[in-house]
């Protein structure tokens, strides 16, 4: 791995240029999946979930219309691309339901947020922002793609079934498509936060490479500020900044936290890094290479 002079302006060309990408490729028309003005997404739920395409599976009221994505009761439903949410709280089949009108024309339904007010099944709550949608969130109101707008659940009939968010994409406000394709590809945020406001994350796995002042590791769980939410993330490898400035603590053999301590730490090595606290980005939280920089670096014994 190349040292900290040789990788420094790559590092920034390499950040800048996937900024760019990934905001272009977030709101912009993906004139290469065939159908109008689908962009390409972010994925609309934070952390883990599983899913298969059982778009057309068929239901008691007809074909499914959507993709089930099963993931844990309150996890965040993100906004799968900027735009205008409309909340909707008369369905019975539904439950608490939203409607994103995305920016590209392609219109979002997410269905069967969460109405349990702890993690049991009581169904002790309405559908409101804090319960079913993000607080602070009013419908009518501008998102920001990868905003966090609602909570994933089993209100509807859905009732007492496994938690999970049932996603539909509309692409033109028409017919329903199957949401699979752009689910496959869409792009995975690590945390979520307002675009500009201020964070610090928690990035615990395990060391891939360590070099000079660049970290790889493969993610196991990320725990975000402010809120302090954990979010288990198994699998995804980020490339972290660590300036000579940041600490490195319990690497054996360092006698001192020098220049080349980093290079100690020996591939599979379990860590813990705390991040600067730094803008939200979308670049940021997708773990674009060198987005994120150390503040210290704690390896576990």
């Amino acid at each position: 791995m190349r040292r900290h002079r040789t990788t420094a302006r790559g590092a920034l060309f390499l950040t800048l240029a996937l900024l760019i990408w990934t905001e272009t490729a977030a709101a912009s028309p993906d004139s290469t999946v065939g159908v109008a003005k689908v962009p390409r997404l972010i994925f609309p739920v934070l952390g883990a979930a599983t899913y298969v395409d059982d778009f057309g599976d068929a239901r008691g009221q007809g074909g499914h219309e959507g993709n089930d994505l099963m993931a844990p009761k309150r996890a965040l439903a993100l906004a799968a691309e900027a735009g205008h949410v409309k909340f909707w709280t008369t369905s019975g089949r539904a439950g608490c339901m939203l409607y994103l009108d995305g920016v590209s024309g392609t219109q979002y339904l997410y269905i069967h947020l969460n109405n349990d007010l702890t993690l049991g099944n009581d169904n002790s709550g309405t559908c409101v922002p804090g319960v079913a949608f993000a607080t602070g969130l009013k419908s009518g109101g501008r998102v920001a793609a990868g905003e966090p707008i609602g909570f994933v659940g089993d209100s509807g009939d859905a009732d007492g079934i496994a938690s999970h968010l049932h996603f539909e994409v509309h692409p033109d406000g028409g017919g329903a498509v199957s949401p699979y394709r752009y689910l496959r590809r869409a792009l995975t945020l690590l945390f979520a936060a307002k675009p500009g406001s201020t964070f610090t994350l928690a990035l615990t796995g395990t060391v891939v490479a360590a070099a000079g002042e660049e970290l790889s590791l493969r993610l196991e769980r990320v725990r975000s500020w402010p809120g302090g939410r954990k979010i288990e993330q198994t699998g995804q490898e980020i490339v972290v900044a660590v300036p000579a400035t940041a600490s490195i603590e319990g690497v054996a053999g360092a006698t001192n936290l020098s220049t080349g301590t980093l290079d100690l730490l020996a591939p599979g090595s379990s860590v813990t890094v705390y991040t600067e606290p730094a803008k939200a980005t979308l670049a940021a939280q997708t773990g674009a290479p060198y987005a994120l920089a150390a503040k210290r670096v704690l390896v576990k014994r």
